[in-house]
């Protein structure tokens, strides 16, 4: 199992904390970190300059987007942001992408809450396709591309005339094929993760054999739950669960007492579980997060704090029974202490990660 940090970085927090922090992630060689997106009052929404930032700030830690808001956008601009972003990274990027998590965003950008889902499997499809493929065609309900494209829906490569002309010595023909530049460096493109929003949703990731992401709001039982039905749908695909990855998220503050960690720690949770329920967000509509569980009930099920002995049974156990491959952990959220969530993580890299990769 791996594992990474999850950053929120809203308004309130402070970008210089957070990138010290990623900093001493990778020094201490922690797999990953991944930025949320989020627009309006929650802030972030510009992580691919997070990520290039933190790119430049480490050497070996992947880095990328935990929730890319893809409906929300062309496509093709995410798929370039994501694009430069692996090529400065130097092929370190983990695209996390999510069909939508808030209606609000959608209100505010024009865009149909009810087409989240379909927007969004379409876009993952395009972006794979012009990250995997030179001059291309691509026709669907809500995206073409190039936009002058005309035809039957699908994907298509150029025909190849005899002799071949690049595209810009074509003078005024309007393009019906265009590359997308630059290219990723991961081939054939770097690893998608699709949040885990729906049933839907994780049986199309499925059959795409893309990873997955399930959030850090959601009770044991219902990772559990979302990885049968995944794991369910990889192999009537008859896909290998060794293609994929099914990655956690878990807001974590450990310390080495674990008295310390929960009375320094659990404040900030609270805090963030009262807020995620304040949205009254439409995708945790079924969850126990919206469905009356006590925080302390939540706490216990959904968080991990404490010291090192307290959380490492319940990991070892998602591990074995569950299949989690990926931990990604939130040990900053805004009022915590630099320097305790900074101790925090090192003892996720000394005491959690050796049990874990073993």
């Amino acid at each position: 199992m791996r594992i990474g940090l999850l950053y929120g970085l809203g308004p309130s927090c402070s970008y210089g904390a957070a990138f010290e922090q990623i900093a001493e992630a990778d020094h201490l060689g922690l797999d990953s970190v991944l930025f949320e997106e989020h627009h309006g009052d929650w802030g972030s929404p510009a992580v691919f300059p997070l990520i290039t930032a933190a790119a430049g700030r480490t050497k070996s830690i992947r880095v990328g987007c935990a929730n890319r808001q893809l409906a929300l956008e062309y496509p093709i601009n995410g798929a370039e942001d994501a694009a430069t972003a692996d090529i400065v990274s130097r092929g370190r990027l983990i695209f996390g992408a999510s069909a939508g998590e808030r209606a609000a965003e959608f209100r505010a950008a024009g865009v149909p809450w009810a087409e989240r889902e379909s927007r969004f499997r379409e876009g993952i499809d395009l972006l794979r396709t012009v990250w995997s493929q030179s001059n291309v065609q691509y026709i669907g309900a809500h995206y073409r591309y190039p936009l002058q494209a005309e035809g039957e829906p699908g994907w298509r490569r150029e025909p190849l005339p005899r002799p071949f002309v690049v595209q810009w010595r074509r003078g005024q023909q309007i393009p019906r094929y265009l590359p997308m530049l630059p290219k990723p460096v991961q081939l054939p493109y770097p690893p998608i993760w699709v949040n885990a929003t729906s049933r839907a949703i994780i049986e199309w990731a499925a059959s795409r054999g893309l990873s997955l992401l399930v959030s850090s709001i959601e009770t044991e039982s219902e990772v559990s739950q979302k990885v049968r039905w995944y794991d369910a749908a990889i192999a009537k695909a008859g896909r290998s669960r060794n293609e994929v990855d099914v990655a956690l998220s878990r807001e974590v503050f450990l310390a080495e007492d674990g008295d310390k960690a929960r009375r320094t720690g659990l404040p900030g949770l609270r805090a963030y579980i009262e807020a995620v329920r304040a949205e009254g967000r439409e995708d945790l509509a079924t969850l126990a997060v919206a469905a009356g569980f006590g925080d302390e009930a939540l706490l216990n099920t959904c968080a991990l704090y404490g010291s090192v002995a307290d959380v490492i049974d319940r990991l070892l156990r998602l591990k074995a029974e569950v299949g989690v491959t990926h931990i990604v952990c939130r040990s900053h959220l805004p009022g915590r202490c630099h320097l305790d969530v900074l101790y925090s993580t090192r003892l996720i890299a000394s005491g959690i990660y050796p049990r874990l990769v073993a």
